[in-house]
């Protein structure tokens, strides 16, 4: 067994690649990319043009990747440090932070797909054939290049994360230098913006109605309205962006102010105009208002926070939730693996347990309803049932967080090996233990004897080991291999009676013929439990032995039910019956005797004086 399961994981290792981490990791990489340069180039005419010429690129694209520096647009603090702040670059701070926020979104997402790339490949090179071995370095490359790709996105999202904070954490300090002194004009703005955007609405409407006709009848007019609809589409875009800024920039001084009420309130009016905005524009005036919670929530302070939120606030703090435990923890695999999917992964695993148990329970209560079905048959489709559920919850578990089971074959090869060589004992117990479920040489409630101190009627069967419960009440657990490995006596593997040999001695001189008689005569006036209308198994006496004292005899009995499970307890009852029964006819019972024999008396000591 050790020896094929070395062989299994040798032949898997064989179509098998590691990943060549060198074109990745360290400092020396274009030492090493000068070598497979040089190797690529080496073996120019034994392999096709365009596989070299697709190593070429690929090579030339994880070069590339490895020296690019990585640098960021950075916004002027200076524009929001000072006395005198004004409104404008205060806001065009917060459509900073917007960005940076906007952009690492988005490198998340870019992460996201190249995690995945990754995956795909590793996956391609951990089980390349041998008809696809010339394509190996090409795949190293790619596998590289995203790796690299990775690294140089991570290295951008610190940096944009790090920007990010410092102009947050300088908007705090420059709201109270904020110059706040024309939002009467604002005020006026945002009312004839109110009336244009309305006209708009209308406008929009008039030229959907417009469009819908020209369609019906076929005009040719149809063109010219859908490039005016376009334009006031976009002009009704501009006014919902302008309306957005100005409000935002109100916000400001509310938050300044400290003003919790009437900000939360304007916060919920720019939201319902942030929901009209096109997808394109949309995210980034979505991250302006959470800066601006951001902002009012260090503004504040907790307290006011709490008294001036809104279900619009709650909703914020779920969604923030939400971000939490679905944002990747760490990768396993080439696999993102974040809160949630763990999360997902327990609950079905805890959720294959408890079915197991309801299985159980349900196979339990169903062989109530089947007197004729044995313990035994009962116990073995509860086991089996509910470690299928479980295995299956597990593999369901594992494959819901996006790990492929066959990208663990190596683990398992190597497993395997720790299993041959470490666990060989605990996986011989488990295969044991399902030989004697499916071939029922071993059931729950036979008699079995392992020694002679080891006898007693089993009470349960497991996986790894087996209960027996001796006559004297003590539980022995015992390891299924031992019933397969060594010699084991069932009292009751088919038959249910057994013989019972009660050995007994006598004088010489007691005739034969009448001892006989006397025993099986006293045993047939008895009330003891044993077989006597089958002639095949009556009850008999042999004489066994003429020892030296005594004539050893045997009574054999054909005992079942309990007298068979306790045979000492039943030939405790025979013996004491057959001792009743010699002592009732005066036939003797021999007991060890000495004879001491006197060769000579000694003389004493007058008899010796008087000579």
């Amino acid at each position: 067994m050790k020896f094929f399961i070395f062989i299994l994981l040798l032949s898997t290792l064989a179509f098998s690649a590691d990943i060549d981490e060198k074109l990745f990791e360290g400092t020396n990489k274009e030492v090493y990319y000068k070598e497979i340069q040089k190797q690529i180039e080496s073996t120019l005419h034994k392999r096709s043009p365009e596989l070299l010429t697709d190593e070429r690129l690929q090579l030339s694209r994880v070069r590339s990747a490895a020296s690019q520096n990585i640098q960021i647009d950075s916004y002027d603090l200076a524009k929001i440090s000072g006395d005198s702040i004004t409104l404008q670059n205060y806001y065009d701070a917060i459509n900073a932070v917007a960005s940076l926020r906007y952009a690492l979104k988005e490198h998340q997402k870019m992460l996201s797909n190249i995690q995945a790339k990754l995956a795909f490949i590793k996956e391609k090179i951990v089980n390349i054939i041998e008809a696809d071995k010339e394509k190996l370095l090409s795949l190293q490359l790619q596998f590289a290049y995203n790796k690299l790709l990775q690294k140089n996105i991570e290295s951008k999202m610190e940096l944009l994360q790090k920007h990010e904070q410092e102009v947050l954490k300088q908007l705090l300090v420059a709201l109270s230098h904020l110059q706040c002194d024309k939002l009467t004009n604002i005020s006026a703005t945002l009312l004839s913006y109110d009336e244009k955007l309305k006209e708009m609405a209308q406008e929009k409407i008039a030229l959907q109605i417009s469009l819908e006709n020209a369609t019906i009848t076929e005009s040719d007019t149809k063109e010219k309205i859908i490039l005016k609809a376009k334009t006031a589409q976009d002009e009704y875009q501009k006014t919902l962006t302008q309306i957005i800024s100005l409000k935002t920039k109100q916000s400001i001084c509310l938050i300044q102010n400290e003003n919790n009420q009437d900000y939360f309130k304007l916060l919920l009016e720019i939201e319902e105009f942030t929901l009209g905005l096109s997808p394109e524009i949309k995210p980034i005036y979505t991250e302006q208002i959470t800066t601006l919670r951001d902002l009012s929530k260090e503004a504040f302070g907790m307290t006011k926070l709490f008294f001036g939120a809104t279900l619009h606030e709650v909703k914020e703090i779920f969604n923030t939730i939400i971000n939490s435990i679905t944002s990747s923890i760490f990768v396993f695999n080439e696999h993102p693996i974040s809160l949630l999917s763990l999360i997902k992964a327990l609950t079905l695993i805890i959720f294959g347990f408890i079915t197991g148990m309801f299985y159980k329970k349900w196979i339990i209560n169903t062989a109530r309803r089947w007197p004729n079905a044995s313990q035994m048959s009962v116990r073995l489709a509860t086991n089996i049932g509910y470690y299928f559920i479980v295995i299956l919850a597990f593999i369901i578990s594992i494959s819901s967080i996006g790990i492929d089971m066959s990208s663990m074959s190596l683990i398992a090869g190597a497993l395997s090996i720790g299993i041959g060589f470490g666990l060989q004992t605990v996986v011989s117990n488990f295969i044991a233990g399902v030989i004697l479920m499916f071939e029922r040489t071993i059931r729950i409630g036979d008699v079995i004897e392992l020694s002679a101190t080891s006898r007693g009627r089993v009470t349960d069967m497991r996986i790894r080991s087996t209960t027996i419960k001796t006559f004297d009440n003590i539980d022995i657990v015992v390891p299924n291999s031992s019933f397969i490995q060594n010699n084991v006596i069932n009292w009751t593997l088919e038959d249910m009676s057994r013989r019972v040999h009660i050995p007994f001695g006598v004088a010489y001189g007691t005739k034969i013929e009448f001892l006989m008689d006397v025993i099986l005569d006293e045993l047939q006036k008895s009330d003891l439990a044993y077989i006597k209308d089958n002639d095949e198994k009556k009850p008999e006496v042999w004489m066994v032995e003429m020892a030296q004292s005594t004539v050893n005899f045997e009574l054999l009995v054909w005992v079942e039910g309990n007298n068979r499970d306790r045979p000492n307890a039943a030939k405790s009852d025979f013996l004491v019956l057959i001792y009743n029964a010699l002592y009732k006819h005066n036939i003797s019972i021999p007991f060890a005797q000495m004879d001491i024999h006197i060769k000579e008396v000694p003389k004493t000591a007058n008899e010796m004086e008087i000579k």
